[in-house]
């Protein structure tokens, strides 16, 4: 998954260095009032900001949602009074976490909250024979790990989240690559021959369908238990 960090204060800087570190895509704007700009450009999986630059006199949250439909919404305060905490609550987001508590709490929080937007009740996206974890970051088929680079999971895990959904391919370079520099399109196409060849065994059930001219679709069994986003 993609997180947008508003890095206004070094306690925000530190997380986003903790969070890149645990894998997870981070993007990064230095001023709240870029993140509405920069949602349009590389959309995210989940909005982490500095909850006194949220609300009244600061990020508008009507602004945040055009730019963000669903967007989930974490704020982060170092002791967060209770009045503070219903009037963000109150205002639209979807969290407050307390910046003092262990990193690997704050993670697991943030996590909780990103893959709820994706109607995911646990960690474990169950496709089939394919389980993707998204907070291990890995993927088993039929019991056993695949092998998988990290930009070849996070192709497998944007597609798995959005199970018959149409996904451009500026959509997933978009979302793999951020304001990075995209590869030769010929990298991206080795990506998703080395994901299918992964699948191949499995191909009656799990399979990336490209619709040409327009982009790819994942194509496998409804997870269970999973809620509409």
């Amino acid at each position: 998954m993609r997180y947008l960090v508003a890095e206004t204060n070094w306690t925000l800087m530190t997380l986003a260095q903790d969070l890149a570190e645990r894998g997870l895509l981070i993007s990064r704007v230095e001023r709240g009032d870029d993140v509405v700009h920069h949602l349009k450009m590389v959309p995210a999986d989940l909005l982490i900001a500095e909850a006194g630059h949220f609300g009244p006199g600061g990020l508008s949250l009507r602004a945040l949602r055009e730019a963000g439909p669903g967007l989930p919404i974490a704020l982060i305060a170092r002791s967060p009074q209770q009045r503070q905490i219903t009037d963000c609550l109150a205002a639209g987001a979807d969290t407050v976490i307390d910046a003092a508590i262990p990193p690997e709490e704050i993670a697991a929080r943030l996590m909780a909250i990103a893959r709820r937007a994706h109607g995911l009740s646990t960690t474990e996206l169950h496709c089939g024979p394919l389980v993707i974890d998204l907070a291990a970051r890995q993927a088993r088929l039929n019991g056993d790990w695949l092998h998988l680079t990290p930009k070849i999971y996070e192709l497998l895990e944007y597609l798995a989240l959005r199970p018959g959904a149409l996904v451009t391919r500026d959509a997933l370079l978009t979302h793999i690559y951020g304001l990075e520099s995209e590869p030769d399109s010929r990298v991206f196409d080795v990506y998703l021959c080395t994901l299918r060849n992964h699948l191949r065994d499995v191909s009656d059930e799990i399979s990336i369908h490209t619709a040409r001219g327009e982009g790819f679709r994942f194509i496998g069994p409804a997870a269970p238990g999973r809620s509409a986003a």
